[in-house]
């Protein structure tokens, strides 16, 4: 396959595997796990391939297949760059848990715009609480909605999935950021893109957006002495699930771009 360096456009349109960080700066990498059975027994790459590889943490690679049997991939480096994460916005959702598919659906737009970091919150009026008998298995599957939303939109960086936090927990989340905002249907005065336009240089944004039924004036009234700002996204009342990633886009669209 006539690619010799990640600037080809062809270099996009290969397959995306995911390999564990600090791996990429050797010149022999091994693909196993779920990621390897992924490559060998669904893709079916074969000795020859050339793939695109990635650590989720700012580093991609060029990499030639040698050997694919029993759901494992050795593989030699074509060649490797990296990205800072101060080449993007950092920006972390902080969303309440939904019902349904809801969660994992923001979970995926978000991943496929380049958010950073994904918080889901326990709120006052969360409905899809994750029952105690979970485990973490509910973790375990949005972080792999995560994956695959990168690799499909061609993305370096990972999303982080935090644990699951009630939204009074916010305090270092929101302190640690150099601009909060609160996504608040009730806000009709202050404009999401008035306040970027108007934040001056900031890299680590964090946005906090509701359930299905919203946040209570309390818990808005609390993020705001945490720090916070309140913010609309527009005349009209968006679903819970689509919230996050329409405010990513415009964020992403005003400051120049959230991490690749």
């Amino acid at each position: 396959m006539p690619i010799r360096e990640l600037d080809d456009p062809q270099a996009w349109a290969l397959d995306t595997f995911q390999v564990p960080p600090g791996t990429l700066g050797d010149r022999a990498v091994v693909v196993n796990g779920p990621e390897g059975h992924h490559a060998v027994d669904v893709v079916r790459v074969r000795p020859g391939d050339v793939v695109r590889l990635i650590d989720g943490e700012g580093s991609e690679a060029l990499a030639r297949v040698d050997r694919a049997v029993r759901s494992e991939a050795t593989l030699s480096i074509i060649e490797s760059r990296t990205r800072r994460r101060e080449e993007g916005i950092e920006l972390t959702i902080a969303q309440a848990l939904l019902k349904g598919k809801g969660f994992g659906e923001c979970v995926r737009r978000s991943s496929e715009l380049g958010v950073a970091r994904i918080v889901p919150l326990v709120t006052e009026r969360t409905v899809g609480k994750l029952p105690p008998e979970d485990g973490g298995a509910r973790l375990d599957r949005w972080r792999g909605i995560a994956l695959a939303a990168v690799k499909q939109s061609r993305g370096i960086f990972v999303p982080a999935i935090d644990a699951v936090l009630g939204i009074d927990d916010l305090g270092p989340v929101v302190a640690d950021a150099d601009l909060a905002l609160v996504a608040w249907e009730e806000e009709g005065t202050t404009a999401l893109r008035d306040v970027l336009k108007g934040s001056g240089p900031v890299r680590r944004i964090v946005l906090i957006v509701g359930p299905e039924g919203g946040l209570t004036r309390a818990e808005v009234d609390s993020l705001r002495e945490a720090g916070a700002s309140t913010v609309g996204l527009g005349a009209r009342i968006l679903k819970a699930d689509w919230a996050a990633a329409a405010a990513a886009a415009m964020i992403s669209y005003e400051l120049g771009g959230l991490l690749p």
